[in-house]
């Protein structure tokens, strides 16, 4: 409690603001998919509606909070990693969930995409200040030594070895004696196909309404990797 005190106490000091950068998933076919899957959630398990409004289905790369000064700078280091890698294409996998009830889909091993992460953590987090997001202090996270120490470093638990490339479809609450069955469900639905990795996305908080904005979207180098 101490710890958490402490670090929002730092973060409302340099006036922290939650950012994400993420490939978005533009492929309608599988945007239509996904989002189906999450309509079974909401309907039939009581889940929170996830793609409403402006929002997308994603792939998350990093999220983090960041000083609000070093927004602009954030991008503009994003733009530079990014601007040389080549399009290329990302393999789905199979539908999973982590014991709190959230679903996702897998992505199968990609070694572009592990780097580019890679790349994107190790540039940002110099601009991360002593920001921590509050959502990865709350009660219900329960990490490993190792995660404890990247979630201090780097702001997020879930990066480099860490890393587990997935988009999320959905997340329900106290329906943990059916987590097996709804994956099954939502296998039926899940889509099994190749998307192409054309843009990167940075959205934030916003300042008032405290609802996700887009901050830039930003292309890749346009060839395809063969």
């Amino acid at each position: 409690m101490e710890r958490k005190d402490k670090n929002m106490s730092e973060k409302n000091n340099q006036n922290c603001v939650w950012i994400g950068i993420s490939v978005d998933i533009e492929k309608l076919e599988l945007r239509r998919d996904i989002v189906e899957m999450n309509n079974l959630l909401v309907g039939e398990y009581g889940a929170n509606k996830s793609f409403a409004g402006g929002e997308c289905p994603h792939l998350n790369l990093y999220d983090l909070s960041v000083p609000r000064e070093n927004l602009e700078l954030i991008v503009k280091k994003v733009k530079e990693i990014t601007e040389s890698q080549k399009i290329f294409e990302i393999e789905m996998g199979k539908v999973n969930y982590f014991p709190f009830g959230l679903f996702f889909l897998e992505i199968k091993m990609n070694v572009i995409l592990n780097g580019m992460h890679k790349k994107i953590v190790e540039e940002i987090v110099k601009l991360k200040g002593s920001c921590i997001d509050e959502d990865y202090l709350a009660p219900h996270r329960q990490y490993s030594k190792r995660q404890k120490e990247l979630l201090m470093q780097y702001g997020n638990p879930y990066v480099l070895d860490q890393f587990q490339p997935h988009i999320t479809v959905g997340h329900t609450r106290n329906q943990q004696d059916k987590l097996d069955a709804i994956c099954k469900e939502l296998s039926k639905i899940a889509p099994m196909t190749n998307f192409r990795v054309e843009s990167v996305h940075i959205v934030t908080d916003g300042e008032k309404d405290n609802k996700k904005k887009n901050a830039s979207r930003i292309l890749l180098a346009g060839e395809s990797v063969s």
